[in-house]
């Protein structure tokens, strides 16, 4: 994970209320997979704010991209909409995620994406980077209407084509089609399974990808676990995970200590200049790594606080932590020993911890 500063290359409208940003990278060299996401930080109104999008390109892609839909109560989507066209830099922190489509498992299973609304911007990304020509891949997708959902044009194209077969939930009140893949109203269980069941044949060979809000997200887990799909074949993208209360974790009571590495800014002729500090906390009990540093006045970035956007990631060089939630971070992140200080806590008093 590294820090970029991008401009924009061009902007199209998506929707209405989606408009999908083509980041112009200066020929920085970048790397990422298909389904992760990266973080825009941004200050609006005197806030600074970070915001997690999931890329919509695919890697091979020279112009990588986000698609970012209006939402209400939104402060970061709803500005990028009304501002993009006039924001010069782009201030990205980039790849996180472990939501990923795997090269192997996409060359020998068929793939099922299952999205909702702005849910389908990680599954896009899947989607242009499975060969059809081994298993077309299937895509059920919920909106309000043709005019309000993603992709439509190119989605349609690819069906026509012949790479993709699609079935859609139009839940406007008054939606109505003849077409055989389009269902007016919600899905329910019954429809999914029936779908699925008809487009993969051998459901328990296929891989399914899941994103979208989050009740959607449960009919989908409830429709493949109907169908005694294996749970290693079922790959999902939380945004708001469950919490976990923290008075329930086990801890043996005791204070712990942690040496902390990290840097601090200080302005000498007003010229900025970094230090390297090194600073040993005290970590109370049932008390995140995040919330011990803030509470030592220790400047690290953070956004969610619930382990999705990695904001607050940082390496961890010695001892032992419980990390809670690790969805921002892959499988290399972690064996490199990068951690989520709002999800970690100390095990023993052997813990130091890097902040980048």
């Amino acid at each position: 994970m590294k820090k970029y500063t991008w401009q924009t290359h061009k902007i199209i409208k998506e929707t209405e209320d989606t408009i999908t940003i083509h980041f112009d990278k200066a020929e920085q060299e970048f790397t990422y997979l298909p389904g992760q996401y990266l973080n825009i930080r941004l200050t609006v109104n005197g806030e600074q704010l970070i915001r997690s999008y999931s890329f919509s390109s695919r890697p091979s892609d020279e112009f990588p991209s986000v698609t970012i839909k209006r939402v209400t109560g939104g402060k970061m989507s709803n500005y990028i909409l009304d501002n993009a066209h006039i924001i010069e830099a782009w201030e990205i922190e980039a790849p996180f995620g472990n939501f990923v489509l795997d090269r192997q498992v996409a060359e020998q299973s068929m793939i099922v994406l299952l999205a909702g609304g702005s849910g389908i911007s990680p599954l896009y990304s899947m989607l242009k980077n499975i060969d059809s020509g081994n298993r077309m891949p299937l895509l059920v997708y919920s909106s309000k209407t043709p005019e309000e959902t993603i992709f439509w044009n190119e989605l349609e194209a690819m069906q026509a084509e012949e790479k993709l077969n699609i079935c859609y939930s139009f839940t406007a009140p008054k939606f109505i089609s003849t077409k055989m893949n389009h269902i007016a109203g919600r899905f329910n269980l019954l429809v999914l399974r029936s779908v699925i069941k008809r487009v993969v044949g051998e459901v328990a060979e296929a891989h399914y990808y899941i994103c979208g809000p989050n009740g959607l997200m449960d009919l989908y887990k409830d429709a493949l676990s109907g169908l005694n799909i294996p749970q290693d074949h079922i790959h999902i993208e939380y945004f708001d995970p469950v919490p976990i209360n923290v008075n329930d974790l086990e801890t043996d009571g005791t204070v712990k200590d942690v040496m902390v590495n990290y840097y601090e800014d200080s302005y000498v002729n007003d010229e900025k200049q970094t230090f390297e500090c090194t600073s040993l906390i005290e970590v109370q009990p049932q008390q995140s790594l995040l919330d011990a540093m803030k509470a030592n006045h220790i400047k690290v970035s953070s956004s969610c606080k619930n382990g999705t956007c990695g904001a607050c990631w940082a390496v961890k060089t010695d001892g032992e932590i419980r990390m809670i939630h690790n969805g921002a971070l892959s499988e290399q992140d972690i064996a490199a020993g990068i951690i989520l200080l709002c999800q970690s806590y100390p095990l023993n008093a052997d813990v130091c911890v890097t902040v980048h």
